[in-house]
C-alpha cells in the first residue's frame, strides 16, 4: 500500500494531484476535482507554488479554495495555545520575590 503526505503536491506524467489522505489524491479536469487512490508512487513535488497548479488544473485561486475547501479543512475544534514566552515557575517566584522586597524597602522608609 503506497501512503501519502497530506498537503503534498505529487506528479504522474504531466498531471499534478495533492494528497488529501494518506491513500487519496485528488486532480483537477475541466474544472472539477476527481479522486484517485493509486496503487503505485507519484513524484513528491515540494517546490511547486499554489498559483503553478491552478494555472496548471486551468483554475483560478477562488475556484481552487474553493474546490479544496471540503478536503483540507481541519477537523473537529482547533486547539490554540497563548501566545508569547512561557514563563517558569523559577522566574514567577523571582518575580514575586522582588516585588515583596520592593515593596517592602518602600514602606520601611
Amino acid at each position: 500500500m503506497v501512503e501519502f503526505e497530506i498537503g503534498v503536491v505529487y506528479k504522474k506524467h504531466s498531471k499534478y494531484f495533492i494528497a488529501v489522505d494518506t491513500s487519496m489524491l485528488v486532480s483537477c479536469r475541466g474544472g472539477n476535482l476527481y479522486e484517485v487512490k493509486p496503487s503505485t508512487r507519484y513524484k513528491a513535488i515540494r517546490s511547486i507554488s499554489v498559483e503553478d497548479i491552478c494555472e496548471s488544473w486551468g483554475v483560478s485561486l477562488g475556484q481552487f479554495d474553493t474546490m479544496m475547501a471540503d478536503y483540507l479543512k481541519p477537523q473537529g475544534e482547533l486547539k490554540t495555545r497563548p501566545r508569547g514566552p512561557r514563563v517558569g515557575k523559577d522566574d514567577e517566584e523571582e518575580y514575586w520575590r522582588s516585588h515583596r522586597t520592593g515593596r517592602i524597602a518602600r514602606i520601611s522608609q
